[in-house]
């Protein structure tokens, strides 16, 4: 079963910058804007080495990585430790939870193991680009976002005991829609604690929520240079995928720029398969779809009608019932809009908004056929796709808010002694 152990950390050192100007979200979910932002925000900012604007990105990041370990911007800990991590933040009902996780490092393995269980399918370019970076690094510099589902909560108690000390970073983030989320970490260093925590992430599966593309590339790492000491190890998060904190948002789709679409064309097509209900409002739309387990999406339009519901009653009837997103793929994006399973790859016709405000923006920034949102991913449902060895196309779930990058580092070579 997967192996989970503490490491020794590299930080930011806190005398010489401020932890809330030198982290960042994902590199995966920036804009160019936003990078720029990061840029201007401390010359230290970690989006350098994450994302680096440079000609040569990778030899840029090895070199501030040298750099800043050679003058104690960075400073490696002397102890292995666990980095129990908090994130407080207010779900889209405005009702406020912690979600609340522990950073250590997972020993990678392929996923015919079983120990470490992806979701989603990924593409190759993300991994070459991650590899490149590991490669010149030897670092992970962001951890991968992972789920146990423990519904004693043993989990969740066992990090609390980090939580009556002080934290080592306690900062607010503002999100770019203007919400806030708190995050907190303490280093957990007690070694009845640390062990307990292994032995109880020992016993069952961890589901990568987010970082799949990174988790392979951890993979593929070790597989290329099994030589290189700690190399067989990657940094995750875990959560309880049982507790509050365990929030899935949906992500919509929108079509666009579909040679000769046709919205009553499609109309008729879709209703040989589904019922069709008409609502006079998104708003009323979405609260069907909340509600009514046989809804499969609502279906905006630029004319009218404007919001349909498609609904199909034999959902009600099946122990086990495909994500919605695939089923969109299946029986109307590829049979009846016309879309190539190449296209969807590459996203050649669609734009995924996670939220109606970006949806909202992108439809007012260019051209768009039709509008598909989607209600979120049950935790529940998630297990489900995971335990039947299947997976969910791209862009399904949306695990909020994302982790920071930059509160601590994993290097490779700095784990030889940490047992």
């Amino acid at each position: 079963m997967p192996e989970f152990l503490p490491f020794i950390g590299t930080r930011y050192n806190s005398s010489k910058v401020h932890i809330e100007n030198v982290t960042s979200p994902p590199y995966d979910v920036i804009s160019q804007d936003y990078r720029d932002r990061l840029y201007a925000r401390d010359p230290h900012n970690v989006i350098r080495l994450e994302w680096s604007r440079d000609a040569d990105p990778y030899r840029s990041a090895e070199k501030y990585f040298t750099e800043w370990k050679r003058t104690g911007i960075l400073r490696r800990e002397d102890r292995p430790a666990f980095y129990v991590y908090h994130q407080v933040f207010k779900k889209p009902n405005g009702e406020q939870v912690t979600r609340s996780g522990v950073i250590g490092r997972m020993k990678v393995s392929p996923y015919s193991a079983k120990e470490v269980i992806p979701h989603e399918r990924t593409h190759d370019w993300p991994k070459k680009d991650r590899l490149e970076l590991m490669e010149h690094t030897h670092t992970n510099f962001s951890p991968i976002f992972g789920l146990i589902s423990d519904p004693s909560f043993l989990f969740d108690q066992s990090l609390e005991t980090a939580t009556v000390h002080p934290p080592i970073a306690d900062m607010d983030e503002m999100l770019p829609s203007g919400e806030t989320v708190r995050h907190i970490v303490w280093r957990l260093e007690e070694p009845a604690m640390m062990e307990r925590i292994s032995r109880i992430t020992r016993t069952m599966p961890a589901i990568i929520a987010d970082g799949h593309h990174r988790y392979e590339t951890a993979v593929e790492f070790h597989q290329k240079h099994p030589d290189v000491s700690g190399g067989a190890y990657i940094m995750m998060f875990l959560s309880n995928l049982q507790s509050e904190g365990a929030v899935i948002l949906p992500t919509h789709r929108l079509v666009h720029d579909v040679a000769g679409f046709n919205q009553y064309h499609l109309l008729d097509r879709l209703r040989e398969r589904f019922e069709l209900l008409m609502f006079a409002s998104r708003e009323e739309g979405m609260a069907e779809l909340e509600r009514d387990d046989a809804a499969l999406t609502l279906i905006e339009f630029n004319e009218d009608p404007k919001w349909v519901l498609l609904r199909d009653a034999r959902l009600l009837e099946r122990d086990f019932v495909k994500p919605a997103a695939e089923r969109i793929e299946e029986e109307i994006f590829i049979p009846l809009i016309g879309l190539s399973r190449q296209a969807i790859s590459e996203r050649v016709n669609l734009l995924y908004p996670h939220t109606i405000r970006e949806l909202d923006e992108m439809e007012e920034e260019q051209a768009w056929d039709a509008a598909f949102l989607l209600r979120a991913v049950r935790p529940s449902e998630l297990q489900a796709v995971v335990e039947r060895g299947e997976f969910m196309p791209q862009k399904t779930t949306y695990f909020y808010p994302k982790l920071l990058t930059g509160l601590v580092f994993h290097e490779f070579e700095a784990q030889a002694n940490s047992l």
